[in-house]
């Protein structure tokens, strides 16, 4: 009995085929099998192909690194026409499964989709029965799921297979961008593709906005196309450009194209013979599946990510509530009160305040960034800020061991703070690293403290130093996070540190605040707002 099928596949010794004769044929890279593939990705005795029948299988010999067919890796499967074997990994040698000469073409099955229903009925050869098989299988391809780059991949390689172009690129839209993402780009040789400038962008935009395929098999050809100047410049001889449309269209991003998901884009620098209505057809339902499977990942993912921003907002929520939830202690000589009024992102604000048996040390900081990452440094510092102003040691060195624990992680955060001490005879010692600079106001009148010093976490070597002023029985001593100077009005306008001391002057923490929300006209507050008032009794 004649061979009805063969494999062809090229090495550095040239292009061979080989007609399945036999039962089996053995592949791998060991000598003594009937293909030999000498690459490192490739097992000694790797994989086989089988006849059962009227049918081959590709069959995977327990290889270490897998055996692929059109890119998926397969333990057993059967060989359609045009099906590329390869061993070891999707970029190694293509082994393609091809019908002898003479061959008799597969049966078709007799089930297909209402869109394969109007392909069935366009079969007119031998050769289109043999692409419905091919369809049937692309669609099992497309439908055994998995991230989008996956399916992207598959699609762009059936594609690429069915027209005999030379390259593929998908390109996506997303809300609010121009233009569109390219989400994938693949050559008929299976290695990945970047998008570059010698696509058609002409073509592409005529597909994405009359929502119609483009396709020329020759530009030199057509008149309407040979003028353009992508195609005269590279040389693009066949261009195929389909639009991708969503089920879903209140979710498009694309205004005046509720439909338009994305464009695939197909070329080649050589013509291409002329597509008949069944390659059409065919395509178009790649497409639709791709397109759907697509939307559906689009949709999952979107998701999922939904549920992980939630899953963080709630740990630093959690970590936020527990750095702003510490008992403020009391001493004889000061009171000290805060009120903090959250924005919608959790940030690295926190403030704490403690009793020593000399003074009152109180910490206001601020960590750069949100979420869970701030929150989590913000804990961190303050328990090193707690232990170190325990311990007793000065500000100046207090800061310098923050900034050096920083510096040495390398974890791209810093930090801006103040930290004060006051004493029982109201002098206070205070160091501002890079923060909002704390209001001394009483008796009428409010200043700010405008000695500085490095935010931490940026310079390793950087040095700091604290200075000392002498309160009054009565004044208070004002910090404040950086969501409150920079709360913008409806033109824009921060509020401001003339505006904070002004507001000192007479208000109360509370009336502050509801300055503030005065002043943005209710505004949601792109940062937290955090206050703290030690006022200094005198009654030591």
């Amino acid at each position: 009995m004649p061979p009805t099928a063969l494999l062809r596949y090229t090495d550095e010794a040239g292009e061979h085929t080989l007609p399945l004769d036999r039962d089996e044929i053995t592949l791998g890279r060991a000598d003594g099998q009937d293909i030999v593939v000498r690459e490192q990705c490739v097992s000694r005795r790797h994989a086989a192909v089988v006849r059962e029948g009227e049918a081959h299988f590709a069959v995977d010999h327990q290889s270490t690194l897998g055996t692929f067919v059109n890119g998926v890796r397969i333990e057993r499967k059967r060989l359609r026409p045009g099906d590329v074997l390869q061993l070891g990994s999707p970029e190694a040698t293509r082994i393609v499964f091809e019908p002898a000469p003479g061959a008799p073409a597969s049966n078709p099955s007799s089930s297909v989709s209402s869109r394969g229903t109007v392909i069935f009925q366009a079969l007119t050869s031998v050769k289109d029965f043999e692409r419905l098989n091919w369809l049937l299988d692309a669609v099992r391809q497309l439908n055994m799921g998995g991230p989008i780059d996956e399916i992207l991949a598959g699609f762009l390689q059936l594609t690429l297979q069915l027209t005999g172009l030379a390259r593929g690129f998908v390109f996506l839209a997303e809300e609010g961008k121009q233009p569109m993402r390219l989400a994938a780009g693949r050559a008929a040789t299976g290695e990945a593709l970047a998008e570059d400038a010698t696509l058609s962008q002409r073509a592409m935009q005529q597909a994405a906005t009359t929502s119609k395929k483009f396709f020329v098999t020759d530009t030199l050809a057509e008149a309407n196309v040979a003028g353009w100047q992508s195609v005269v410049i590279n040389n693009i001889r066949s261009i195929y450009c389909l639009p991708l449309r969503r089920r879903n269209t209140q979710a498009s991003p694309q205004p005046g194209h509720p439909d338009l998901l994305g464009v695939l884009y197909l070329d080649s620098h050589l013509g291409i013979d002329r597509m008949t209505n069944v390659d059409h057809e065919l395509l178009d339902t790649i497409a639709t599946e791709a397109a759907g499977l697509v939307e559906n990942a689009v949709l999952a993912q979107a998701e999922e990510a939904s549920r992980e921003a939630r899953r963080e907002l709630t740990i630093a929520a959690n970590i936020h509530s527990g750095l702003m939830a510490n008992e403020l202690p009391t001493v004889p000589y000061a009171r000290i009160q805060a009120v903090s009024r959250p924005c919608l992102e959790i940030g690295g604000d926190f403030y704490d305040a403690i009793a020593l048996p000399d003074c009152l040390c109180v910490t206001l900081a601020d960590v750069s960034g949100k979420g869970v990452s701030a929150a989590i440094v913000a804990a961190t510092l303050q328990g090193i800020l707690y232990a170190q102003v325990t311990a007793g040691q000065p500000l100046a060195q207090i800061a310098a061991h923050l900034n050096r624990f920083l510096c040495a992680r390398r974890i791209g955060k810093y930090a801006t703070l103040v930290m004060l001490k006051i004493f029982p005879d109201g002098s206070m010692e205070y160091m501002n690293c890079g923060h909002i600079p704390p209001i001394v106001a009483g008796h009428g009148h409010a200043r700010a403290l405008d000695q500085g010093n490095l935010i931490v976490g940026l310079i390793p070597t950087a040095t700091y130093e604290s200075t000392r002023i002498q309160l009054a029985p009565g004044e208070r001593v004002i910090l404040v996070t950086d969501g409150v100077t920079e709360a913008e009005n409806e033109a824009g306008d921060p509020f401001g540190d003339g505006h904070l001391t002004h507001a000192a002057c007479g208000c109360t923490l509370h009336e502050i605040l509801a300055e503030v929300s005065k002043f943005s006209a209710g505004a949601p507050a792109s940062d937290d707002c955090t206050l703290l008032e030690i006022s200094y009794t005198g009654n030591a």
